[in-house]
């Protein structure tokens, strides 16, 4: 029987310089499975796929069945714009009000839980149903935070990883690469390397030919935003993973209570 490797792919812009090079020439015995973050999530713990960019608070909760690539991860250099709140109040006037969580991310509402409690003291009301124009302020991430902040509807917008390094002084990593533990046993520790060295040049090759990749991108993945601010946002994000965004992400798993081990791929 022939052995492939399952890959979760995420179809918003921050993850587009990961595959865009995929897209009109597939890799033999890879196989992708598009999703949100929290979809990705699922898979990565019940096996469905072997690695995805994924929550990094995915990897704190079943760390034992996990290893980290340490060659790239999704962060920020100053704002991450593409996850944000949206608010009637400022922030430190949330307290009682009713907040809306996206169920598309699970590190970004344990970010938000986290920065309401311990940053700005308050303790709004948590809303997972569909959200209506009732509630006092939403979380958004991906495409939808670019969509929504581009529409100034907001009286306040507040971005995540900007409010987190003022507070922290570190960078946000949003998501790591998560694999399985399985992926490196095998026939798959082959395949796993190849597809790496492969990711490496798909955002090589974004960071040199920005438009022409996202022009590939949004033909499979339209994302209905004008051109300059899509082209622009790459400008915010940060793919590589050092020590200060493994630091980053050892402060963020205490100050959350979850006693996770950074393991890397090797």
């Amino acid at each position: 029987m022939e052995h492939f490797l399952t890959v979760g792919r995420i179809p918003f812009l921050v993850c587009a310089p990961f595959f865009h090079r995929f897209l009109d020439n597939p890799l033999p015995k890879i196989r992708f499975l598009d999703g949100v973050p929290s979809e990705q999530n699922k898979r990565l713990r019940d096996g469905t796929v072997m690695l995805s960019p994924s929550s990094s608070v995915e990897y704190a909760k079943n760390w034992e069945n996990y290893v980290i690539c340490d060659k790239f991860c999704t962060s920020s250099t100053l704002e991450i714009q593409s996850v944000r709140l949206f608010s009637k109040y400022k922030w430190e006037n949330l307290d009682k009000k009713s907040v809306h969580l996206t169920e598309e991310s699970d590190t970004s509402a344990a970010l938000l839980k986290l920065l309401s409690s311990l940053r700005f003291k308050v303790s709004p009301i948590w809303k997972t149903e569909p959200f209506t124009e009732a509630c006092d302020a939403r979380l958004l991430i991906g495409n939808n935070a670019l969509r929504e902040g581009s529409e100034n509807k907001w009286e306040f917008a507040y971005d995540l990883a900007t409010v987190w390094q003022d507070w922290q002084d570190l960078p946000f990593v949003f998501g790591l690469w998560i694999m399985r533990k399985e992926a490196l046993g095998g026939s798959s520790r082959h395949l796993l390397k190849s597809y790496l060295s492969e990711t490496e040049l798909s955002i090589k090759d974004f960071r040199e030919n920005r438009q022409k990749c996202l022009q590939k991108w949004e033909k499979h993945y339209p994302c209905g935003l004008p051109q300059n601010l899509a082209y622009d946002y790459y400008n915010v994000v940060d793919y590589s993973f050092t020590p200060k965004h493994e630091k980053a992400l050892i402060k963020f798993y205490s100050l959350c209570g979850m006693p996770a081990k950074l393991k890397y791929a090797g």
